[in-house]
């Protein structure tokens, strides 16, 4: 694979990005939460809901711990031998750079294994397809099964065609492995026998991310991943009823869940624009005001999203003076 490397200048360029786009959301939070109410300030103040943003806050811290205890448990699937507190903070850092122009943030995770623990890029870039398609797995799980209890038969059956999406997506993740080391044969066969070199470090690759999407691995991470979701699903119900807009698990789950997915499917760093915007809508479906959508889309993005991206920032510049020096 390419040598990646990163320097100080990637870091200034992220904080100006990251602090940019942080700022646009608090202050179209404030706009918006003030066009669409007459509260005055300390209106909003006092009825502001603290407690559901503190159980938002702790569903989010918990659902990370499951994060890192999944790239831990893909790591050791790898035989990486890093201890948990290492991949705990190298996956922070990799926080830092998610909402970059190329989502560099997967990135630099591998590339702190590799100054800091001598692993070649071929033995971890697995743990990216692990952690997609886990995360992928888990969302799909959990916005088919709020849909499928919500009193609505258009999401009902919205909701069976995310499971079938589902079956058919974890089913091809389970096979590809073996598929794909079958052609790569075919194509060394059909090349004429040419390029030995290539051809094996491909067939090692797809060996090494078998280890990891294999259904014991897979189901594994998937699990972990499905629970951290359902916590912070849990908490956007309760904060959507703190303001105002009584829900339950199933409508925080479908919110976050299609809310995220949304954003994916835009291909904006982060999702920004696309995951505010399916959030949006669905809370809107859901039956809560214009002024309860804003301010709870801007909390729920600012705590699930940009705090950790803060928190990956604050740890950053640790991180590239230690891999420079390693």
């Amino acid at each position: 694979m390419a040598p990646i490397s990163f320097d100080f200048n990637l870091l200034k360029r992220a904080e100006r990005w990251i602090f940019a786009l942080v700022g646009i959301t608090v202050l179209v939070t404030l706009v918006g939460t003030f066009l669409t109410t007459r509260q005055s300030l300390a209106d909003h103040l006092y009825n502001f809901p603290y407690m559901a943003v503190v159980w938002l806050l702790v569903a989010t811290v918990v659902e990370s711990l499951l994060r890192f205890w999944r790239y831990h448990t893909a790591g050791n699937a790898l035989g990486l031998q890093v201890p948990f507190w290492r991949m705990m903070y190298y996956y922070t850092v990799g926080y830092a750079l998610i909402p970059t122009p190329g989502k560099v943030g997967t990135a630099i995770r591998l590339w702190l294994l590799k100054v800091n623990h001598k692993l070649p890029y071929i033995r971890t870039a697995p743990l990216l397809a692990m952690d997609l398609i886990s995360d992928s797995i888990a969302l799909c799980g959990l916005a088919a099964l709020g849909l499928a209890v919500l009193d609505n038969p258009t999401l009902q059956s919205l909701g069976w065609l995310v499971g079938t999406a589902l079956i058919v997506g974890t089913t091809a993740t389970l096979v590809a492995p073996k598929l794909l080391e079958g052609l790569i044969g075919t194509l060394f066969v059909w090349s004429g026998r040419r390029r030995k070199r290539l051809f094996a470090r491909l067939r090692q690759l797809i060996r090494y991310t078998s280890r990891v999407l294999g259904p014991r691995v897979l189901l594994v991470t998937t699990a972990q991943s499905f629970v951290g979701w359902a916590l912070v699903g849990l908490a956007v119900g309760h904060l959507l009823t703190a303001l105002g807009s009584p829900m339950g698990m199933a409508e925080g789950s479908v919110t976050i869940t299609l809310g995220t997915m949304g954003g994916f499917l835009t291909m904006m760093p982060a999702g920004v624009g696309g995951a505010e915007a399916a959030m949006g809508f669905l809370l809107s479906s859901f039956g809560a005001p214009l002024a309860t959508v804003v301010l709870a889309v801007a909390i729920i993005r600012l705590i699930v999203l940009w705090l950790t991206v803060l928190v990956g920032l604050v740890l950053l510049p640790l991180a590239l003076r230690s891999g420079s020096k390693a």
